[in-house]
């Protein structure tokens, strides 16, 4: 399978496309957007560390020493034809790997999420003012699957009458932008499933946060390199 993105052509294009968009993201929401977003993500946990049977602040020492990513994404205008074509998509199925991940998103929409993993997608319908939040790997493994890490993908977005005619109904699909904020543990927390009342069988192994990290972005590059050869 294959996605369709962008991707700059130099480190210096790349360098350079990061400093406008944060100077953006300074200007509109402060200095401190991903400090919000930061505890934000805390807020999130301490919930779900209750629904889980934990205590509110149990994921405090694993956030310690965390080491968030704050990710911009553009997705270039294209035609439809394309990401609809057969294994093809703006970004293809996928389920993200740290514990969990904040996503704001413009009104173009395509983000559609499969949260119990059946192969029935549903669209993530952008609401102004709200964020998608997505449990992701780490904690799936934590919670010995009590808690699901949302599949999800990004594919042809549902244009109303406005949005298609001003493409010029020419089928052409509008630039969509989209920030992400990812959580990640301290590298040094080792991440052991929680068996809930009545289980007595971890599904997953003890796995090192930080060679977590590492191992899954080596392979997404990896996977990367090898759809554009």
């Amino acid at each position: 399978m294959s996605s369709t993105r962008s991707v700059p052509h130099s480190e210096e294009e790349l360098k350079s496309v990061e400093r406008l968009m944060f100077d953006f993201l300074n200007m509109h929401f402060g200095s401190s957007f991903e400090q919000k977003c930061y505890k934000l993500s805390v807020a999130v946990l301490s919930s779900l560390a209750l629904t889980l049977g934990l205590p509110k602040d149990y994921f405090v020492d694993a956030l310690e020493n965390a080491d968030p990513q704050l990710r911009l994404l553009h997705y270039m205008p294209i035609h439809r034809s394309e990401i609809e074509a057969e294994g093809h998509a703006r970004i293809i199925p996928h389920t993200d790997f740290g514990l969990c991940t904040i996503l704001f998103q413009d009104q173009v929409g395509g983000l559609e999420v499969d949260p119990f993993h059946t192969g029935k997608f549903l669209p993530a319908t952008p609401m102004r003012g709200t964020c998608v939040i997505n449990v992701a790997d780490l904690l799936q493994r934590l919670s010995n699957d009590r808690l699901r890490s949302t599949l999800h993908r990004v594919t042809t977005p549902q244009l109303n009458k406005e949005k298609s005619e001003s493409n010029g109904g020419s089928g052409m699909l509008p630039a969509r932008y989209s920030t992400a904020f990812f959580v990640h543990p301290s590298a040094d927390v080792e991440i052991v499933p929680i068996l809930g009342e009545g289980e007595t069988v971890s599904k997953y192994e003890k796995v090192n946060a930080g060679q977590w990290r590492t191992y899954n972005t080596a392979k997404n590059y990896s996977n990367l390199l090898q759809a554009s050869a």
